[in-house]
């Protein structure tokens, strides 16, 4: 199985990012972690016959990973407070 990347689209006019589409990849990144890691549990649980139980820990798990993506994007943002943007800690 090959790694993939889902490329990010943004639209930038005068230097400020005018476009959704990031709002949309934080919300499928979250939904696409929950989504596999309740797959993942539920093909578990009919391997072992354990059902339900693995299948609400992978979507536990799913959604932990998809939290841990809407983090990592972050420090990316805006602050709203002064209204510059952060570039990944630097000052």
């Amino acid at each position: 199985m090959g790694a993939f990347k889902i490329s990010r689209i943004f639209v930038v006019t005068n230097g400020e990012d005018t476009s959704y589409y990031k709002y949309v990849q934080i919300g499928l990144e979250l939904a696409a972690g929950v989504g596999l890691g309740f797959w993942a549990g539920y093909r578990l649980d009919q391997k072992f016959g354990s059902a339900p139980w693995l299948m609400l820990a992978g979507a536990a798990g799913g959604l932990a990973a998809g939290f841990y993506l809407v983090l990592r994007e972050l420090p990316k943002e805006k602050d709203f407070r002064s209204g510059k943007k952060d570039a990944g800690g630097q000052p």
